[in-house]
Order: C-alpha cells, then structure tokens, then sequence
C-alpha cells in the first residue's frame, strides 16, 4: 500500500495482517510491516497505537510494539522523556500502547524497516528487554548483530511484499531472533558469563537423589540461609524448598513415563525418603497419583 503519510517519500509501503486467532494467542505476529524512505518532516506522536482491531471495534488486549531499524540516515526516539539520537545500524523497540514519539532528525533522510507486532507474550519479553523503561534501544552494534534484525526484520516485510502471503510461524521465527538481540542488550550479555545462580540450579538437577537441604545450598552459594532464602526466590521466583520439589517430580514424570521402574525405587531415584510423601507430593503437585499418572501413558 502507497502512503501520503507527511514526510513518507513516495517509494515507501506499508502493508497490514490480521492473523487467524490461534496464530494470535500462540505467536508473536506483526500486525503491520513497512519499508520507509522518509525526509526530515517525518515525525510520529500518539497516545497509543493498537495492533489487531476486534469485530467489534473495542480495542483488544493485546498491546502493539514496534521495532524499527534504521538502514541509513538519523532518527530520534524518546525514551521516557530523553530523546536519543540514533544513525544507520541502530534499532529500537518501542510500546506503543502508551504515549510515544519518534522521527527523522533535522536535515535528515530516513531509509528504514519496521514491524509492528503484538501476542500474548510480547510485554514479558519487552519489561526485560526495557529495564523499566518505555523504548530499548540498541546502538553501535558489531556488523554481524545489526544485520541479524535488518534480516529478519526484512524477511517478515519480503514476505508483505512478494505478496506470498505471511506465515505467522515463519514471522513468529523471525521476531523472537530480533527480540532476542534486544534481550542481549548492548552491550551484549557474555555467552561465557558464569552465572552462579545457573550453576546451583545445575547443581540441583544433577543432584536429585541427594537431601538438597537449604542450608547446604546456602552453604555453596557462601550465604547465610536468610539471605540465600530471599535471593532464591527474587532471582528463581520460587523457595528453595518449591525449587527443589518441582525438579524431583519432573525427574519423577520422565520415570513414570519413559522407565518400568517400581514407583518405589522412582520415589528414591527422585530424592523422596519414601513411597508415600512421595505420592503425595506428586498428587499434590501434578493432581493425580503417580499410578494413574503412569496409566495415563
């Protein structure tokens, strides 16, 4: 589709989907894609901006987000209320459910791709990507991550624009990599970075026969049991105690399923100290017996 929107220069498309309902609950999908060539009057206000519309026209509750590369020229967005200048190779991630605003800098020319995208998951993925904040911004990348999002940002508006029709599990593909390089942040996150909560959480699955007891995992973790207690649940969302039985019953299922052990030996094989709390934690956990569990195979 053509725009006279101001300051879109006449080369530009944008191009809109409304993906079928499972698609909409299950992925991320883009609602809308464009390839922009723009010149300095190019400026975007709102208060928000919807992605998929309802039959009945009330606005859905989803919220729409946008990512944005910049292929050449400079652009600003706000970041809350800081305005950050960005160049070619930069990107960002907007939450257009709320204000914002965003454009071409003075004495500039854009030339840019961007998705606007929604599903059910997208706000988890932005808080983290975002730190609070209502844009994550990436700048300055290395050639080989900036590429990463122009490609995969241009594979979603190539499909738009060969008129092949739009895969939402192929867009779902290309937007959790873009997604991820934001999550990586910039500078980016280590690949190598030890990570010694990672480690215990290791530690644990490898080590489902033994006690486990808290204050042993405080003990490697060189914190007292209060404060190793606090900081489990902060950085793993569960107690320690919590933690530790979710792993037993999940090793616990695989046996059942996949193994014709007794569920007496599977009770120990799991860390159990005998047959019954260990069905009762299994009831408790999972809702039904492990025998009916089993039978359920």
């Amino acid at each position: 589709m053509k725009l006279h929107e101001r300051g879109v220069l006449p080369r530009s498309n944008i191009y809109f989907h409304t993906p079928k309902e499972h698609d909409r609950k299950v992925f991320l999908t883009p609602s809308s894609s464009g390839y922009y060539f723009c010149d300095e009057t190019y400026r975007v206000t709102r208060d928000n901006y919807d992605g998929y519309l309802v039959h009945s026209g009330v606005r859905n509750n989803y919220g729409s987000y946008l990512v944005l590369f910049i292929k050449s020229g400079k652009a600003y967005v706000y970041q809350n209320d800081r305005r950050i200048i960005l160049g070619g190779n930069d990107a960002f991630l907007l939450d257009c459910y709320h204000p914002h605003a965003y454009g071409a800098q003075a004495g500039s020319e854009l030339e840019m791709v961007w998705v606007h995208f929604d599903g059910t998951m997208v706000r988890d993925y932005f808080r983290t990507a975002a730190k609070g904040t209502n844009c994550s911004v990436l700048k300055s990348l290395p050639p080989g991550r900036s590429q990463i999002i122009y490609n995969n940002l241009n594979n979603i508006y190539q499909k738009f624009d060969k008129k092949k029709g739009v895969n939402d599990i192929l867009s779902n593909k290309y937007l959790v990599v873009v997604m991820t390089e934001f999550l990586l942040g910039n500078p980016p996150v280590p690949e190598q970075e030890d990570n010694p909560w990672d480690d215990l959480l290791a530690y644990i699955s490898e080590n489902i026969r033994q006690p486990l007891r808290s204050e042993d995992l405080a003990e490697r973790m060189a914190l007292s049991p209060f404060h190793f207690a606090r900081q489990f649940k902060k950085k793993i969302g569960y107690t320690p105690h919590r933690y530790v039985l979710m792993a037993r019953i999940g090793a616990a299922n695989h046996l059942l399923k996949r193994s014709a052990l007794p569920i007496k030996e599977i009770a120990h094989a799991c860390g159990f100290s005998s047959e019954g709390s260990f069905c009762n934690a299994f009831k408790n956990l999972v809702g039904v017996w492990p025998a009916a569990y089993r039978g359920n195979a």
